[in-house]
Order: structure tokens, then sequence, then C-alpha cells
């Protein structure tokens, strides 16, 4: 008998073994599919010169990404999470047209999962809360899906505006029944990835999937940074309601602004500010605590009226061990002052670089150049869409011209997740087109420099203020 869920209605279980047949089936056609394709594709491109092998090549990844979106994007759970991965790993593509269109095609794995029933998400609800549920007077939405569940809007007996985030029914069942499928998937794809240990890909994956379940530590994680950025001057985090948060249910206090996409028109000098709160959250965070939300998305950011940027969604935050935290900090710091010798020396160490003959400290520093150099050079750098763009290319696909050159590499699983939130960050800057000295608010994190920036000048006074309440 299939495993039943904690608060799970008993004549849910038939349903979720057949869901689990189903999706099973559709995630392992797209991987057979894929591979019958390729093995197509290599035995037709014997009678076709270069450019027409490369554009069937490229024509077989686009089918990919059509069958992708067709079976993940209306799916909920791992399912969405893989697709959205598969986005920057699995390459092969040779123009860069080919490559615009791949990443257009995967643009609704993005957008929010589709929606569950109303009525059953309420009776998931009503279960968990029992009699606490009548603190909720009134309740709108949903307003948000995502892959493990919704957001309403509620309010409260005392009048405070609340966020309640619930998990779909079944949701933990959909999720254990992914990730089996996703091996599959990996198995397939697994050629795109040059570490020699790719497999630990697919454990990091599910541990961090599985993570997002367990709203017990998403509770800690969310009043670990509503606490730390209580009062700040341009970051906010809603205080969580912890008396009615369960472990299917999170409330918390309601941000009310707008989203991120409404700033993407807003003036420079107001995008900028935007842009570079985004930064000291998710990347500056990641240095100077080493204890950082590993997923800047734009439906995680909420632009208040005030000018803050909020912050939601701590469902994958990394806590770096002491030592892990100190190799970041010690890396950067040497990325900072162009210690190229020194960097590779660390990622070396770290097995970042398995095959040192392969990548040499001249490689590793033009590498980091084009992935990250707009927050290692000096001066004000506008990030575009195309910065993030090129970052993605050179980090992970063939076409970036660096992909041997990883050949033995390690896997880092904390690491990994850094990089991650390096390049999902400067996306999001990319949108907002956002303009700022990043490398001084990056020597600022680290403690090299004092603030040079107005808002590293709030902050720090913010910070004396907290230290001495009388000042």
């Amino acid at each position: 008998m299939a495993r039943r869920e904690r608060g799970e209605p008993l004549d849910t279980e038939s349903a979720a073994a057949t869901g689990r047949v189903r999706r099973g089936a559709q995630i392992g056609g797209v991987a057979v599919r894929h591979a019958a394709r390729t093995a197509g594709t290599m035995v037709a491109s014997r009678f076709r010169d270069e450019q027409a092998d490369r554009d069937a090549r490229d024509a077989m990844i686009l089918a990919l990404a059509d069958d992708l979106v067709t079976v993940l994007g209306g799916m909920r759970g791992a399912a969405m999470k893989l697709g959205q991965l598969l986005a920057v790993i699995d390459i092969g593509i040779t123009s860069g047209a080919a490559r615009d269109e791949f990443a257009q095609r995967l643009q609704p794995l993005f957008r929010s999962a589709p929606r569950w029933t109303d009525a059953e998400m309420m009776k998931l609800l009503d279960h968990q809360l029992g009699e606490r549920r009548g603190r909720i007077v009134s309740l709108e939405g949903p307003i948000a899906a995502a892959s493990i569940g919704q957001v309403y809007r509620g309010v409260l007996d005392d009048g405070r505006a609340v966020a309640i985030k619930i998990q779909y029914p079944r949701v933990q069942a959909m999720v254990r029944a992914d990730l089996k499928n996703m091996r599959l998937l990996m198995k397939v794809l697994g050629k795109y990835i040059p570490a020699s240990n790719a497999e630990k890909l697919s454990e990091e994956i599910s541990r961090q999937v599985m993570a997002e379940l367990d709203f017990v530590a998403e509770l800690d994680h969310h009043r670990y940074f509503a606490d730390l950025f209580a009062g700040h001057p341009s970051i906010a985090v809603p205080q969580p309601v912890d008396e009615l948060c369960t472990d299917r249910v999170l409330v918390t206090e309601f941000l009310d602004g707008k989203p991120f996409a409404e700033a993407l028109d807003d003036d420079p000098a107001v995008r900028n500010r935007l842009g570079e709160a985004i930064y000291r959250f998710y990347c500056g965070e990641m240095y100077r605590t080493g204890r950082f939300c590993a997923d800047p998305h734009p439906g995680n950011v909420i632009v208040l009226a005030d000018g803050r940027a909020g912050f939601v969604d701590f469902g994958m935050t990394v806590h770096l061990s002491p030592a892990d935290h100190e190799f970041e900090q010690e890396l950067f710091t040497a990325l900072l002052r162009g210690e190229h010798e020194q960097v590779h020396r660390l990622a070396v160490q770290a097995g970042f670089i398995g095959r040192p003959d392969l990548m040499t400290s001249e490689d590793l520093a033009e590498y980091i150049d084009k992935v990250v150099g707009w927050h290692i050079h000096e001066g004000e750098i506008t990030v575009t869409p195309r910065t993030a763009r090129d970052a993605v290319i050179t980090a992970t696909l063939p076409a970036g011209g660096f992909f041997d050159k990883f050949e033995g590499q390690m896997l880092q699983e904390a690491h990994a997740l850094g990089r991650r939130t390096d390049i999902s960050t400067v996306a999001l800057l990319g949108e907002l087109r956002a303009t700022a000295a990043w490398r001084d608010v990056a020597c600022e994190v680290l403690g090299i420099t004092g603030p040079t920036t107005a808002m590293g000048v709030e902050i720090a006074e913010w910070r004396a203020r907290r230290v001495n309440p009388s000042r």
C-alpha cells in the first residue's frame, strides 16, 4: 500500500499511485524520445555537410525543449524544478540564434505552476490548522502558484494581513516519484555535464527539492532572515506567524508591494537601488555570513512602496560550514585583488579543477572574467540580459569555450549552489538593467573597504544603531 502523507485523506492514495505511474511514463518518454532523436541524428550525419549537421543537432535540442515544456510545465513538484535546471545545463546548441530560441521555448517552466483546486487546498488547510483555522477571518487567491504549493492572502482576527503558503495535496508522493524518474533523464543528458561525478548533481537536486518540502526548516530559515533584516533601510522580510505554521502550512505577515516584473519600467535610479538591494541580499549574505537564500527568482522579490526590496520563500536556503564559508571568502577576496595564481590554487585544492594541465591559471582568469567579471571590475557597470546570457553560456555550455577544460572536476554541493546563486542573481540584475559599482559593494561586504554607496552608508548606520540603540 502506498505510504499516506501526514494530513492526507485516505481516499487519495489510489489517485496518488495512478499519478506516479502516469508521471513516470511522461518523464521517461521525454528521455526515450531524446535518445531516439540523438541516435537518428548521428546516423544521418554521415550524409550531410557540416552546416546541415549542426542545424539538425540544433533542431533536435529544440525538440527536447518543446517536450520539456509540454510534459514538465503541466506538473508540480520536482518535475518543474528539473525542467528549470535543464534550461541551463542541457546544451549542444551550435548557433546563437538557436540558443536564444531554446531559452525562449523553456520560459514557461519559469512561470507559475498550474493551479490546484481551491476546494482541495482549503480542505488541507482546515485539517492542518484545526481550531486555529478560525483565526483567519478572510481568504482570497491564490495569488501565486509554485512547484510545491499555492499562496493565498488572508486577514487574521487581529487585523493583520498575511500570506498563507499551503503545500499541494499529495505533493510529497509526486516529488518522490519525480526524483526517481529524474535519474533516467540525467543518464540520457549526463554527457552534457563535464564533471566526473555528475551523478552527484542528481543527488543534490534531490536533497534540495526534498528540503523545500520541509516547512519546519523553512520556518526556521524565514525567522532567521526576518530577524536579521528587521528595520533594515533597503531590505524587508515579513515576520512569520509561528502559531499558525505547521509542516504543511506557512503563514507570514503580508508584504504589500508590486511584483518584480512591474519594476522593470521604473526610473533608472529606482531600478539601480533595487538591484543593489537584490545583490546584497543574495550574493552579499553568501559572502558576509555564509547563510543565504539560494533561490533568486522574480517571483520571490517584491518592491515595496517605500523603495525597499522585499524577499519571500526560503525553502532553498544554504548554511555553509565555517570551513566552506572561509573558503568562499578567501576565494572571492583573491578574485577581487586579482591574485590569479592564488585563485587557481584554491580552485584546484577544492576540486573545482580536476586537470590543472587543461585549465591553467590564465584559462581560469579568462573564464572567471566572463562569468563574474561584472562584479569584479572597477567602476560602474550596467548589467544587461546579454551579461547574464554570456555568463550562463560560459559557465555551462560547450559554446562558452571552457566546457572541456573542466574534465575531472568534482561537483561541490554547497559551492555549486553558491555559483547557481551568482548566476541567478545576475539574471535578475540583467532584467532590471541595473547599474552600480558592484565591485565596491563586494569589497564592503567582505570587509576589505568601508561603504562607498549611499545604501552602504545607510546600512552601516543602521547596524551601528542596532549595536548601540542610543546613537
